[in-house]
C-alpha cells in the first residue's frame, strides 16, 4: 500500500500546507528516486543475509521517516527532501523478497507463471485502491492521515511476511561468484531489464496522454485508467487459471506484440467511449505480460542474486514510465495529447526488439526443471 499511495500522500501533505506545485513535484521525485537507489542495494543485501534481517529494519526506518514526515508537514525545503529521500530510500523490498521466494513454495516450476500472473493482477489493486483511500483520508481527515496509514501497512505487512516460515527458512542459491554488477552481469538480464524499459516508458506517456486527452475533453481520466487496470485484472486472472505449456521465452515475445499491438489500436479512438473500450482490451494483456517478466528475470538470474534481480524490475520501472511521462509532457505541449500515443508505441517497438533481435536468445541461465 505504501507504494501505491506515496506519490500522491506527498502531494497532498505539500499542497495541505501550503506548499508550491514545484515543492510537491521534487518532493515526489526525491522519494522516487532514492527508491530506485535503494531497492538493488537492499535487495542485494537480503540475497546475502536473509529476508527478514534486511526487510524489518528497513521498514523500521521508512515507518520513522514517514511517521516525522506526518509529524512535522513540511511544505518546502530541505527537511521535506530529507525525509522523502529516506522514506524512499529505506522501502523494504518486500515484493521482490515475495517473488523471490515463488521457486521456493512451489516445487512445480510450470505453476510459477500463474503465481507470478496472481502477483501482477494484484498489484493493479493497489494502484486502484492506493490512490483512493489516500485521498480520501486526506479530505476527510487531514493530510497527514495517509503518512500515518502507509507506516502501519508497512510494518504490519512486513512483520507479518518476515516472520513467516517461509520468509526465515529461504535461502537463497550459493552463489558461483559475486560480481560488482550482482545481476546485470548476464546479459539475458540485461536484455530483458532493456525490454522493461521501453514497455514501462510505454505505461508512462500513455498514462499520461490518456489524462491530457481527458483533460482536453473536459473529462475525468480515473473511470479511463480504471478500465485500463481492470483490463489488466481480468487478464491477470484468465492467464492464472491455466498453466501454458509454451516456455517463458516465446510467451514473452506473443505477449510484447499483442501489447504493441493494443497500444497501436489507441490511436484509432475518436471518442472517450471508443478509447475506454480499446483500453481494456489493450489492458487484457499488461499482467500477463508482467508476470511472464517476472518468470524471466527469476530463471535467468545468476545464482544467489535472484531478489536483487527483481529490485531491478522494480527500478527500471520507475525510471521507464518517469521518463516515459516526462517525454509525453514535452509532445503533448508541442503536438496535443495524441502525439503521447505515439511515444507509446515507440516504447513498445523498443521492448519488442529488445527479445525478438536474437544475440543468443535468452535461453541462458537456469534452467527450468
Amino acid at each position: 500500500m505504501p507504494i501505491g499511495m506515496g506519490a500522491l500522500a506527498i502531494f497532498l501533505l505539500v499542497r495541505g500546507g501550503g506548499g508550491s506545485y514545484t515543492s510537491a513535484g521534487i518532493a515526489v521525485g526525491v522519494a522516487t528516486l532514492s527508491g530506485a537507489v535503494g531497492a538493488p542495494l537492499f535487495g542485494r543485501l537480503v540475497d546475502r543475509y536473509g529476508q527478514p534481517q534486511i526487510l524489518l529494519p528497513s521498514a523500521g526506518l521508512q515507518a520513522l521517516a514517514l511517521t516525522a514526515l506526518a509529524i512535522t508537514a513540511p511544505s518546502a525545503g530541505a527537511l521535506l527532501l530529507l525525509l522523502c529521500a529516506c522514506y524512499g530510500f529505506a522501502t523494504p523490498p518486500l515484493s521482490a523478497a515475495l517473488r523471490a521466494t515463488w521457486a521456493t513454495v512451489l516445487q512445480d516450476r510450470r505453476q510459477l507463471s500463474r503465481a507470478f500472473s496472481l502477483d501482477a493482477t494484484v498489484q493493479e489493486t493497489i494502484w486502484i485502491a492506493g490512490p483512493l483511500l489516500t485521498a480520501w483520508l486526506a479530505a476527510a481527515l487531514d493530510p497527514r492521515i495517509p503518512l500515518i496509514v502507509m507506516a502501519a501497512s508497512s510494518i504490519v505487512g512486513v512483520v507479518w511476511f518476515s516472520t513467516s516460515a517461509t520468509s526465515r527458512g529461504w535461502r537463497p542459491d550459493p552463489p558461483t561468484a559475486r560480481h560488482l554488477m550482482g545481476p546485470l552481469v548476464a546479459g539475458t538480464v540485461r536484455r530483458v531489464l532493456l525490454s522493461i524499459v521501453g514497455l514501462s516508458f510505454a505505461f508512462g506517456a500513455l498514462e499520461f496522454s490518456i489524462a491530457a486527452t481527458a483533460d482536453a475533453n473536459h473529462d475525468s481520466a480515473g473511470p479511463l485508467l480504471a478500465i485500463w487496470a481492470a483490463g489488466s485484472v481480468v487478464g491477470g486472472l484468465g492467464f492464472a487459471a491455466r498453466t501454458w505449456q509454451r516456455p517463458p521465452q516465446s510467451m514473452l515475445v506473443v505477449l510484447l506484440l499483442c501489447t504493441l499491438v493494443g497500444f497501436s489500436s489507441l490511436l484509432l479512438a475518436q471518442t472517450p467511449w471508443q478509447l475506454a473500450i480499446l483500453l481494456l482490451i489493450s489492458g487484457v494483456f499488461m499482467a500477463p505480460l508482467i508476470a511472464t517478466l517476472y518468470v524471466l528475470i527469476e530463471q535467468l538470474a545468476p545464482r544467489g542474486t535472484v531478489t536483487e534481480a527483481f529490485t531491478w524490475v522494480s527500478t527500471t520501472f520507475m525510471v521507464g514510465i518517469g521518463t516515459g511521462v516526462a517525454a509525453a509532457g514535452l509532445v503533448t505541449d508541442a503536438a496535443g495529447p495524441r502525439a503521447g500515443f505515439v511515444l507509446g508505441i515507440v516504447g513498445g517497438l523498443v521492448a519488442v526488439l529488445a527479445v525478438v533481435i536474437r544475440h543468443g536468445g535468452l535461453h541462458q541461465g537456469r534452467p527450468i526443471s
